[in-house]
């Protein structure tokens, strides 16, 4: 069994590394497991904590249903299950056991085991650029998350999130938004006359003026020690 066990691991580093669409630039953490890697896309500059789990439900075709920008960090025990498609921007931060969720499971009829019931694949996830997420976030659904945006530890987002909030609780409410004028996070304000409404606009700022961000790798992974 051990011996089967590491012939598999080694299989498993093998394909990652003919999967081209995974940059060669990013540090992974150990025992972090991808199902489905002809379905992903993971650009340059991105860390990936220990045992976090990525699902690709629907392998049966080579459509890209995982991408995860440049300059991202995921900390460990992070999960992501994909219904239709998840997308994930560029500098996006995502702390330790936090959840991305839009496979649902089919529970039509309890006669049958939930088990082999099927997978609803019609939902997608998408996280706008450089959004922050504390530990142990979960987001479920059909979901989109404004650029710019902070979400609060231990918070469930079930609905659209605007640019630049920052959101708590379960479910979650934005209790304050940028104000470009004052430069200051403050309660009411409106974001309607920034120029970085517009993400590619903002993205394109973030880049000119940070470049690549550096990436905790010894956050991220055991292995590295203590420092």
């Amino acid at each position: 069994m051990v011996i089967k066990v590491f012939i598999l691991k080694l299989i498993g580093k093998w394909k990652l590394l003919r999967t081209k669409s995974i940059s060669r630039k990013i540090f992974l953490g150990s025992n972090v497991q991808f199902f489905g890697l002809k379905n992903i896309i993971i650009k340059d500059n991105c860390t990936i904590g220990e045992n976090s789990l990525f699902t690709i439900n629907n392998r049966k075709n080579n459509d890209i249903q995982l991408t995860i920008g440049s300059s991202v960090y995921i900390g460990r025990d992070n999960f992501i299950t994909v219904g239709k498609s998840v997308y994930i921007s560029d500098y996006c931060i995502f702390g330790n056991n936090c959840s991305l969720i839009c496979a649902d499971k089919i529970f039509d009829n309890p006669l049958v085991p939930y088990a082999v019931s099927g997978i609803g694949l019609e939902k997608s996830i998408f996280v706008g650029t450089n959004s922050w997420f504390g530990n142990n976030v979960s987001v479920i659904g059909n979901v989109k998350i404004g650029h710019g945006s902070i979400v609060g530890a231990n918070t469930l987002v079930t609905k659209d999130i605007p640019p630049f909030s920052m959101v708590v609780g379960n479910p979650a409410k934005v209790i304050k938004t940028f104000n470009f004028e004052s430069n200051k996070w403050e309660k009411e304000v409106s974001t309607s006359n920034s120029i970085y409404l517009d993400e590619q606009e903002y993205l394109k700022y973030i880049k000119a003026n940070s470049g690549d961000a550096p990436l905790a790798h010894y956050s991220a992974s055991s292995q590295l020690g203590h420092l």
